[in-house]
C-alpha cells in the first residue's frame, strides 16, 4: 500500500498541472516584452508624473527589461490626481470615504523618434474611507492607497502598451 502512495502524488500534480496549464496560468519568465521595447525608457510630467513613470519603471524591471539611452520611450503625460468626497458622515458632516482618480496620457515613440503608440488616456480610479477616530492612520492610509494607485496605472499602461496591435506577440 505504501508503493502506491508516492504514485498517485505524482497524478495528483502531474493533473494539477495540466489544469493549470490548460486554463492559461504561466509562470512570470520575463519573456512578455516585445523585441521592439527591450530597453524601453519611461518619463513623466505633470503633478504625479515622476511617481508613476517610477512604478511603470519598476514593473519593467520586475519583468527583465533594463532601460536603455537608445531605447523606445514611452513618455507619460500630465499626470495627476485628483480627489473627491463620496460619502459624509449624516452626524458630524466630516467626510468618511474619497473617491482617488489617476489622470494621465501616454504614448510611445522609437529611438528614430517615430510614433510607435499614439497618445492614449489613463483614468484610474480607487476609493477609500477612513475612520476619524485616528487621523495619523487616515494619512498612512492615503499614501498607501496613492501608491497602490500608482501601481495600478502602471499595470494598465503596460498592459495596453503590450496589447496593443503593434507590439503583440504571436504566440506560436
Amino acid at each position: 500500500m505504501s508503493g502506491t502512495l508516492p504514485w498517485r502524488r505524482w497524478w495528483l500534480v502531474a493533473g494539477l498541472a495540466l489544469l493549470l496549464g490548460g486554463c492559461g496560468f504561466h509562470l512570470q519568465t520575463g519573456a512578455t516584452i516585445p523585441p521592439r521595447l527591450t530597453g524601453l525608457r519611461v518619463v513623466g510630467s505633470g503633478p504625479a508624473g515622476g511617481s508613476l513613470a517610477e512604478a511603470v519603471h519598476r514593473e519593467l524591471q520586475r519583468d527583465g527589461n533594463r532601460a536603455k539611452s537608445d531605447g523606445p520611450l514611452l513618455q507619460i503625460d500630465n499626470a495627476y490626481i485628483s480627489q473627491r468626497i463620496i460619502s459624509i458622515s449624516p452626524s458630524s458632516g466630516v467626510a468618511q470615504e474619497f473617491l482617488d482618480t489617476l489622470h494621465a496620457q501616454f504614448s510611445v515613440t522609437g529611438n528614430d523618434h517615430k510614433v510607435l503608440l499614439e497618445s492614449q488616456p489613463l483614468l484610474v480610479e480607487n476609493s477609500f474611507s477612513f475612520n476619524s477616530a485616528s487621523p495619523l492612520a487616515t494619512n498612512e492610509q492615503q499614501i498607501t492607497m496613492q501608491r497602490l494607485l500608482m501601481e495600478q496605472g502602471a499595470r494598465q499602461i503596460l498592459r495596453r502598451v503590450l496589447n496593443s496591435p503593434g507590439f503583440r506577440q504571436q504566440v506560436p
